[in-house]
């Protein structure tokens, strides 16, 4: 099977605009008379989810066609069948379903007097824009101060994560500890640092009731901690391009629960994994999802434990983007989802 490419990237229109969306267009073409995706159409495919962010789409259409070689009712099927195709590897890529449009057109509308190019599906894919100039019209706090050891008031340089009307967002302290973000009423920061339990604040209306000018000061303290051993588990996975946790993890994380439940004085810190392979080319916006993704997927274990009754105080976590795959270069799905994993690891309290 060949499969050709052809990415349209953002037009914005003014409706668009409006809405705080884009579209991004791409078509897949089909062999002659088939309606099969091939690995290099789903890499295709999974690439453009990565690059835009499956939790970002607010919906995709599919539109299916075919040549002219044969009846109407024959190109009316094929065409179905290869939208149901596409529509098919989106669900593996946890793309709700919710989200598709599918439309079945046959020969309808010919692009091209070459036929393979007419052998296509069109997916018009629809997804939220991260607009900067909106962000910082809705926060207007700045937050400010030192984050610095608990016991020796040493300042350390840590990870921020900033989780605000439903997006994550990364900073820094600096080496002397000192950071200065924007946020507003209701977020959430957690700072992060190895060999440290997490620190984690909610910006309330009381809190900034406190701040003078619109800045708030903050001095984190954060607890040394040393990691101690590691509690093994076999699957606990992930969906592709999701923090949605897969069935057969149910098995692991009632005994994680189970562990934790038993040992009162028991510390854990959950590290968030993703799969993304070392041959894939990284830019920014890569490497922010890589974090964000890996880290949402240590949250959702946290998250778990919390709604069974595990006390927040005892649990830290963290994303550790793609920085420490099993398979660099997995092979297949297996591989991968030794990849998108949690691993769990038992903490000790530095008392001094």
């Amino acid at each position: 099977m060949i499969i050709f490419l052809i990415a349209c990237f953002p037009t914005i229109l003014k409706s668009q605009i409006e809405s705080d969306s884009q579209q991004h267009v791409l078509n897949v073409y089909f062999n002659k008379n088939s309606d099969k995706l091939n690995a290099e159409a789903f890499s295709i495919i999974r690439k453009n989810l990565i690059e835009i962010g499956t939790q970002n789409i607010q919906k995709i259409k599919l539109k299916g066609f075919a040549d002219s070689d044969h009846t109407d009712s024959f190109n009316l099927d094929l065409s179905s069948r290869r939208t149901k195709s596409v529509y098919e590897y989106l669900l593996t890529q946890a793309v709700p379903t919710e989200l598709i449009e599918m439309e079945s057109l046959g020969e309808s509308v010919s692009i091209s007097e070459q036929k393979s190019l007419n052998r296509r599906v069109e997916l018009i894919i629809f997804y939220r824009l991260f607009n900067i100039k909106v962000y910082k019209k809705n926060t207007q706090l700045v937050i400010t101060g030192k984050v610095i050891n608990k016991h020796t008031s040493n300042p350390l340089a840590s990870t921020i994560v900033i989780e605000y009307n439903k997006l994550t967002m990364f900073a820094s302290s600096g080496s002397n500890g000192k950071f200065i973000i924007k946020s507003g009423s209701g977020s959430l920061l957690t700072f992060n640092r190895d060999g440290f339990l997490n620190s984690s604040i909610i910006i309330t209306d009381s809190l900034i009731k406190k701040s003078i000018n619109d800045t708030l000061y903050l001095d984190i303290k954060m607890t040394p901690i040393e990691v101690t051993e590691k509690i093994v588990f076999e699957k606990i996975y992930f969906y592709s391009d999701s923090d949605s946790l897969k069935p057969e993890s149910k098995t692991d994380l009632q005994r994680l629960l189970n562990i934790l439940s038993k040992d009162n004085t028991l510390l854990i810190e959950i590290q968030g994994h993703m799969n993304c392979p070392l041959s894939y080319p990284l830019n920014h916006v890569q490497k922010k999802y890589n974090h964000e993704l890996s880290y949402k997927r240590a949250k959702a274990v946290y998250k778990y434990l919390i709604k069974n009754g595990i006390s927040a105080s005892r649990l830290s976590y963290k994303g550790m983007s793609n920085f420490k795959m099993i398979y660099p270069q997995p092979k297949n799905e297996k591989e991968a989802d030794k990849n998108k994993r949690v691993e769990v690891w038992k903490l000790k309290v530095i008392e001094h």
